[in-house]
């Protein structure tokens, strides 16, 4: 697989006085290929590192619903960095492949994982985080800040 084949897709936030939500992954997503394996929700203590590995064959989908996480994949040589929060809330697809893993960044953070298979652990690899060099700093970090309202991102139209 490629670094290429990482899928990213920005959510909109619905927000009023009551709060706010937003939708992760559904159905008729164009990221989404149909098939479901199972949900689990991760929750990473302040500066943990959780997961450098990779599936042969599950694809991951992850979404962070509360604190900021780094989220970094790799093939060994090149580097993709996504830093995910609830002020910019994305969804990550990450094909079969595909080293990745992630650290809480400020804070406890807790990440939504949806795979398309049930785990399996011997269809997963596991390294060192750091196996492939420094990774875990934002440098080449997607970090890129938008005006929320810019984007449409903060909706309080139609919010449950």
């Amino acid at each position: 697989m490629n670094l290429d084949d990482i899928e990213v897709k920005e959510l909109t936030i619905w927000k009023d006085e009551r709060g706010f939500l937003f939708e992760g992954l559904r159905a008729d997503d164009p990221l989404y290929g149909g098939v479901f394996g199972q949900c689990l929700v991760s929750v990473v203590n302040p500066g943990v590192i959780k997961g450098l590995h990779l599936h042969h064959q599950q694809t991951d989908f992850t979404l962070c619903a509360r604190g900021r996480v780094l989220y970094v994949a790799t093939d060994g040589e090149n580097v993709r960095k996504f830093l995910l929060d609830t002020e910019r809330p994305r969804l990550i697809k990450v094909p079969p492949g595909i080293w990745h893993g992630y650290q809480a960044r400020g804070g406890e953070a807790m990440l939504i994982h949806i795979m398309d298979k049930t785990y399996d652990p011997n269809d997963t690899e596991a390294k060192d985080p750091f196996e492939f060099g420094r990774l875990w700093n934002l440098e080449g970090a997607d970090t890129e800040e938008r005006d929320p309202q810019e984007l449409g991102h903060w909706n309080t139209e139609g919010a449950e």
